[in-house]
């Protein structure tokens, strides 16, 4: 039965995205599916609309109560649009012609891009996976969902509507993690909005490969990387005043706790230390390891995931009115938040598509925004045999970029293939 509701709470997570994002913090993320035949913006538009229809909450505009944010279904005609060549440029979410999702097409690909308050990545990925199935279906392709995705035909369930943080974490203790300001990358920001999106194609065996040679993840072996490109940096910059080099790893909490939600439900793993300049890449990857392997622990997370529940809650006391609960929260971010990280990686892993569909998908991307904390982000996801890294940017500098494409060519051999946003037609 469809769900009749104008209007949707916002997660507890999620309530945290509206207040801090500025033209600096887009608070955005895109997916795209590459298709093996160029995309029919007619059909495309169809699909939109039945996949819209089938997660309503997603269909969205961003609204100010007296004491909460909330969406609310938006009125206006959905159109599906060419894609543009910037990313997260200007993102006024509470824009009242804004759709807090919006579909885009070039040539081949469809692509999503999606405010944080209404889900995580991996909601976003389960939205896009069904309004890929949904357009090849439009086109007369038959093709089933054989339940790898979700039927743009039924309904959303309370189960995909549900705040999985209060109903999945219990009573129990709390932690609260220590934080310190983290090193950062320094650069030359760009005059204009936008960020250049830089695309490493790497096989996906060849990595897998390497990283059971060494008993470990691929996700391990990239962090592994980028802490030594900052190491590198620390070094120059600042020789003799060491601070903490801290990558984000956000984890799906799905893993490890029964949900369908299909809003937000991750925790951030911070992985690092103060590391000596002389750090090698087995003696980082040895810290690394031991790291991921003790924060992904349940009984490790749990704890946490209540301190930041304690912690919100405090923030977004009920009766406090909405401007007020704003001043306090960027306050408090902007103090123990993004100051407390050096980069962030966001991995989705690896894509499950009916194999019916394996005929016509390529590749996928996955893409976060950088802020003028974090000039450089990463946004990781893999399907079939191409592992995409989405390195996002708001600064000059490619750096970073360079040293760790030259990494995984000069000491691991993996051949790599590179693809770009058009940025030059920005500037």
């Amino acid at each position: 039965m469809k769900r009749e509701t104008s209007w949707f709470k916002i997660d507890n997570a999620g309530k945290l995205f509206p207040i801090v994002t500025n033209e600096h913090r887009a608070s955005y993320f895109r997916l795209s599916v590459s298709l093996k035949t160029t995309v029919d913006p007619v059909i495309l538009q169809r699909a939109a609309i039945l996949t819209l229809n089938r997660f309503p909450n997603f269909n969205t505009r961003l609204k100010r109560g007296l004491f909460w944010n909330y969406l609310e279904i938006q009125r206006r005609p959905f159109r599906v649009i060419p894609e543009p060549n910037t990313f997260g440029a200007l993102p006024q979410p509470y824009a009242y012609y804004k759709h807090l999702t919006e579909i885009y097409y070039h040539q081949n690909r469809i692509s999503v891009e999606i405010f944080h308050a209404i889900t995580d990545g991996r909601g976003g990925l389960e939205f896009i996976k069904t309004l890929t199935l949904t357009y090849l279906q439009e086109l007369g392709l038959p093709i089933q969902s054989e339940g790898l995705v979700f039927d743009v035909h039924d309904s959303e369930t309370d189960a995909q509507l549900e705040d999985s943080y209060a109903k999945k974490i219990t009573k129990g203790k709390a932690v609260w993690l220590p934080t310190k300001k983290a090193f950062h990358l320094k650069g030359d920001y760009f005059h204009h909005f936008g960020h250049d999106l830089t695309h490493l194609h790497l096989p996906t065996s060849a990595m897998l490969i390497i990283a059971r040679s060494r008993q470990t993840t691929i996700t391990a072996i990239f962090a592994t990387i980028l802490i030594l490109y900052f190491i590198q940096e620390q070094t120059k910059q600042t020789p003799r005043k060491r601070k903490p080099i801290i990558i984000s790893i956000p984890v799906d909490l799905r893993k490890y706790l029964p949900s369908k939600t299909m809003k937000n439900f991750v925790m951030t793993i911070n992985i690092g230390q103060v590391f000596s300049p002389k750090s090698s890449f087995d003696d980082v990857l040895l810290e690394v390891n031991q790291q991921l392997s003790a924060g992904q622990k349940i009984e490790i997370l749990a704890p946490q995931i209540r301190a930041n529940m304690k912690a919100e809650r405090l923030l977004f006391l009920r009766f406090v009115p909405l401007f007020l609960k704003r001043l306090l929260v960027k306050y408090v971010f902007n103090r123990v938040g993004e100051p407390a990280l050096s980069f962030t990686m966001s991995n989705l892993g690896r894509v499950d598509l009916p194999p019916a569909m394996a005929t016509y998908v390529d590749h996928l991307e996955f893409m976060i925004c950088s802020t003028k904390i974090l000039p450089v982000n990463l946004g990781v996801i893999s399907y079939g045999e191409q592992l995409v890294l989405s390195f996002s940017r708001i600064i000059q500098q490619q750096d970073l970029i360079q040293f760790f494409s030259d990494y995984l060519v000069k000491h691991f051999q993996v051949p790599i293939r590179v693809t770009s946003n058009r940025w030059e037609e920005s500037n």
